[in-house]
């Protein structure tokens, strides 16, 4: 008998979750993504190559969902307003070449082609783990890139896995585009967490909305966005990692597709 309670209440669990994500709380993100991301130029900037699977998927699959719903029966998807730039080959094992191709093959899962994947290889931003980029060399690579651009989205000050290069594009996000005063294009940054939550899957969904919605009321709560990817949406991620960046799937990264709560949500906070 209490072997079946626990079997129930382990189902249960993500049923309970998938219903309250799916109606009473999915809908209010949805109108925030609609007046803040719809028929808006975006630009992803990321580190290196599979950061866009591994971390923004959720935000990518809800942007190319917002895409083809903001514009019915049209052949053109997210690829006309969003891009991905990536400031590195993700060399440090010598494999920037193999992992260039791999990130346009990846983006193609998400609707986005690879004439609007921009990826540098500049001595002044090399993948390291260790290291801090030069805001002032991001500033110089990408800059040009954001001349037409509405919105921003990238890491947080966390880099969500404390990757210094990850932190370093929110360095020049605060410094270059938030510092200088530039109000007219919006910068969204996704929310670093603690290892605890890092790891627990679809669990951390609850928290995250009650953070975001239930902490943050009134006139904060347009400045804060959770996307949550459905079951088709995260095998979606999933296919990106596993059959796109196949040089990079070793067995750790099997933990990370199946436990990452990344894989499952985002949540976007604007600078």
């Amino acid at each position: 008998m209490m072997r079946l309670r626990k079997v129930i209440i382990i189902v249960l669990i993500p049923v309970v979750v998938w219903l309250i994500t799916k109606y009473i709380l999915r809908p209010s993100n949805a109108r925030t993504l609609k007046s803040h991301f719809a028929h808006r130029r975006i630009a992803m900037i990321i580190a290196h190559p599979d950061d866009e699977a591994m971390f923004f998927g959720p935000t990518l699959n809800a942007l190319r969902t917002l895409a083809s719903q903001t514009n019915p029966g049209s052949p053109e998807l997210p690829e006309t307003n969003l891009r991905i730039i990536c400031l590195s080959t993700g060399n440090a094992d010598n494999l920037g070449e193999i992992r260039t191709g791999e990130l346009r093959s990846s983006a193609a899962h998400f609707g986005i082609p690879p004439s609007n994947v921009i990826i540098f290889d500049d001595p002044r931003v090399q993948d390291q783990m260790g290291i801090k980029w030069p805001t002032d060399a991001i500033a110089s690579l990408v800059g040009p890139y954001l001349m037409d651009v509405d919105v921003v989205i990238t890491f947080d000050n966390g880099g969500v896995s404390g990757h210094g290069n990850h932190m370093s594009i929110n360095d020049f996000a605060r410094e270059f585009l938030i510092g200088q005063g530039e109000s007219s294009r919006e910068v969204w940054v996704l929310k670093s967490t603690s290892i605890l939550r890092k790891y627990i899957s679809f669990l951390d969904i609850p928290y995250t909305y009650i953070s975001n919605h239930f902490f943050h009321g009134g006139s904060k709560s347009e400045r804060s966005l959770v996307l949550v990817s459905d079951v088709r949406e995260y095998a979606n991620t999933r296919d990106a990692m596993t059959k796109a960046h196949k040089s990079q799937m070793r067995w750790f990264r099997w933990g990370w597709i199946s436990l990452s709560r990344y894989m499952v949500v985002n949540d976007l906070h604007l600078l």
